[in-house]
């Protein structure tokens, strides 16, 4: 579903999130230390800063860090910059694909499609870093832990 791109602009998000307490920290650590191409994921967080999803700094001193709060920064709106999330023209079956003339897999894929993008939109990096399951509230925080036979 996501992108590599994605994954990786994601990957940075979150560890600057969850290791650095509001830090300036330079790309080449984060790429480091995520194991990610450096010159490819400073133009990740490039894109992201002008976004505004980071601030960053130049210089000897500079980096990057979060210019939102985890709970505020949905997936979805983390990603959208390097892929888009609209119904695709590639058709499943191999041949053009619209709405006006689709394919037998179209309403599938559209449903799919939207199911995905809803939880994107509703799943904040705060939610990632808690490791709250989805649906935590309710019968799902707590799963039983005993067979009731």
């Amino acid at each position: 579903m996501l992108s590599q791109t994605g994954v990786y602009a994601l990957q940075a998000l979150l560890h600057l999130a969850a290791h650095r307490n509001g830090a300036q920290v330079p790309a080449a650590v984060v790429a480091r230390e995520l194991e990610i191409p450096g010159t490819y994921l400073a133009k990740v967080l490039q894109r992201l800063a002008r976004e505004g999803i980071l601030e960053s700094t130049r210089g000897a001193r500079g980096g990057y860090r979060l210019a939102v709060e985890p709970s505020s920064l949905t997936v979805a709106r983390a990603v959208t910059p390097f892929q888009d999330f609209r119904d695709s023209d590639t058709c499943l079956l191999g041949g053009p694909c619209n709405p006006r003339e689709p394919c037998t897999a179209h309403a599938r894929r559209s449903a799919w499609n939207a199911a995905a993008l809803e939880i994107l939109e509703t799943t904040t990096l705060a939610d990632l870093l808690s490791g709250d399951p989805i649906g935590s509230l309710g019968s799902l925080a707590h799963p039983p832990s005993e067979d009731p036979r």
